[in-house]
């Protein structure tokens, strides 16, 4: 069996790349090549940017393929795109959506034919319009479409926190715990959800290529385990043996305070994500649940130390929360003067710019320093500028 795979080392791929060459399947895989320490050397790369249409098409040519998964399609428009582009090269075209898809604000277990989109989610809404259209386009071709719908996953570089750092800085919220900052929390962390260990997700991927019951349909691919956030730091507090402080706030204040996520925290954290996955059983019977929350996450944190702790701490994460902390006890007249707010040179060994994304962050809303972060920011520009030009 054939299968390619665009992208190939983000989170999930990385997982379902190594459970394929464990099967015995033929990988390739289009990728710039950026990170070619994840990129297993049984792979088949064919190194370009799969925006660059003549140059892939030159490097299919003559080849076919069992399964196509583009792990780069976020909207219609790079849906449209990628299938246009693959068509004539795959039997099955294989798209990565999400558990966000259903309207979890009934409060039901959710099934593939749940009713879908949360309008208070722009991921909800994107992911549903991804898959109506390709389930539309799909119709008038040769080629099978499988939509395939993870709930939280995660893996080396992701702790299964509800609001966290950027991948590969995950690190952050054990610092923070080990130096008794406070955790950020909402709705008392009972909010639950399905949460896989991508290890586990990959299997119910791979049972689907060339699957012909697979064909044209879609699947939860999630776990049975359903913890609660708190169930995550209880987990967190066990494993490096300290235990976690946290500071409850309103999730309305928290979206506010990060606009950027309002969708994730309102629509995707702060509502019960429950999802049935007896659909992919009965197709794959080999998918279910092998790895508990404590031993991935367990998992996670060696990963963490065996790779130098990956790419540090995120400071501006780790002002942001202090940030957010100081202003909803503020206007709550709550007492935080024993929270251990402030800078902390966690490795000791902290550069300027990490004080400085730390300090722009955490005071970010006083007009002072917004005007002063704009000053830094445009004589970084003009340097720029200048350094292209001499």
């Amino acid at each position: 069996m054939r299968f390619l795979i665009v992208g190939g080392t983000g989170v999930l791929s990385t997982a379902i790349t190594q459970e394929a060459l464990s099967q015995g399947i033929d990988i390739w895989m289009i990728n710039r090549g950026n990170r070619m320490n994840l990129i297993p050397k049984q792979v088949h790369l064919l190194k370009a940017d799969v925006h660059n249409t003549k140059i892939i098409k030159e490097l299919l040519d003559g080849l076919h393929f069992d399964a196509v998964m583009d792990c780069i399609c976020y909207t219609k428009q790079e849906i449209a795109n990628s299938f246009k582009l693959f068509e004539k090269y795959v039997d099955q075209y294989i798209f990565i959506s999400s558990c966000a898809v259903y309207d979890t604000r009934k409060g039901e277990i959710c099934y593939e034919d749940s009713p879908k989109k949360l309008p208070i989610w722009k991921y909800s809404i994107d992911k549903v319009d991804c898959e109506d259209y390709l389930s539309k386009i799909s119709k008038s071709s040769k080629v099978h479409c499988t939509i395939i719908r993870p709930c939280v996953t995660y893996g080396g570089t992701r702790i299964p926190y509800g609001i966290s750092p950027t991948y590969g800085y995950h690190w952050t919220l054990v610092e923070r715990i080990l130096h008794e900052k406070p955790i950020i929390t909402w709705n008392g962390a009972k909010n639950r959800c399905n949460i896989s260990r991508v290890e586990d997700f990959a299997v119910g991927v791979i049972g689907l290529i060339g699957n012909e019951k697979a064909y044209n349909q879609a699947f939860n691919i999630c776990g049975e385990d359903t913890p609660s956030w708190q169930d995550v730091l209880n987990v967190l507090s066990e494993l490096i043996g300290k235990k976690v402080t946290t500071f409850d706030i309103d999730s309305a204040f928290y979206a506010k305070e990060l606009p950027n996520r309002a969708g994730e925290i309102l629509g995707g954290r702060s509502i019960d994500a429950i999802n049935s996955n007896e659909k992919i059983k009965s197709i794959v019977p080999s998918f279910k649940q092998n790895i508990s929350l404590k031993d991935g996450i367990k998992m996670t944190i060696d990963y963490y130390k065996a790779n130098n702790y990956i790419y540090g701490i995120d400071y501006a994460f780790d002002g942001e929360t202090d940030r957010i902390i100081n202003d909803y006890a503020k206007k709550n007249n709550l007492n935080i003067s024993e929270l251990n707010l402030g800078f902390v040179d966690y490795f000791g060994n902290a550069k300027t710019s990490e004080h400085y994304r730390y300090f722009i962050n955490r005071y970010g809303n006083n007009l002072l320093i917004k005007i002063i972060s704009k000053g830094i920011r445009f004589i970084h520009r003009v340097i720029r500028k200048m350094k292209k030009i001499f």
